[in-house]
């Protein structure tokens, strides 16, 4: 007597089906397992049933998503409807109050950019050429239209620090050439925007290739 392994272990159902199936017509040859045959035709009947719900699970799920796509369809096309019905009354209507006697509303003007903060988080790093750095800060997105940057070869604490234009930059992330080669330098940046500007950061120093 043995144990017997049918390896059927993960197996998907179109998979089962056919191993189940090659199991049958390996059995029904052997004279040995004549006895079976009873048991082989219940087997082969049961496949069968699962080979059906299989396909009526297939035409089902496919029956799903023809419908999902169906409704996708028709929920855009009211969307979009929507949308053109909310441009022609905008087009129409000569005040708010007979907007809203639609149900829909007038949208909200922007509200206006704050004042940039004071940049943080200035690093400089030498570039590739003599007279080059490069250097980035922590950005503001949506804030800051551009930064101006200044430099100076004298220590910004004392008494005269004679800081110079250097360039701007509509990013966080900028190249400054030009440069004293060979001198330590230090650079400030401030960012701007319609609404005004900011303080200028705290100085980052490096020596100039």
């Amino acid at each position: 007597m043995f144990d017997v392994v049918l390896d059927l272990k993960n197996l998907s159902v179109p998979a089962l089906i056919a191993r189940i199936r090659a199991i049958i017509a390996a059995t029904s040859g052997l004279p040995i397992f004549a006895s079976l045959s009873a048991k082989l035709t219940i087997l082969e009947t049961k496949v069968n049933f699962l080979e059906t719900k299989q396909t009526d699970q297939l035409t089902a799920q496919n029956a799903a998503l023809a419908a999902t796509e169906a409704l996708n369809d028709a929920e855009k096309a009211v969307i979009q409807g929507a949308n053109d019905l909310a441009s022609d009354v905008g087009k129409t209507a000569t005040t708010e109050a007979e907007v809203n006697a639609t149900l829909m509303r007038v949208k909200d003007a922007p509200a206006p950019k704050p004042i940039p903060e004071q940049p943080t988080g200035l690093e400089l790093k030498m570039g590739d050429d003599d007279g080059e750095l490069s250097g980035q800060c922590d950005g503001q997105p949506g804030i800051v239209d551009y930064y101006e940057i200044q430099y100076t070869t004298s220590d910004p604490l004392g008494p005269t620090p004679n800081w110079q234009h250097a360039d701007t930059s509509k990013k966080s992330r900028f190249e400054l050439t030009g440069l004293p080669s060979g001198q330590k330098v230090w650079v400030r940046i401030r960012a701007v925007n319609a609404r005004g500007k900011s303080n200028w950061s705290d100085p980052a120093c490096k020596r100039v290739p």
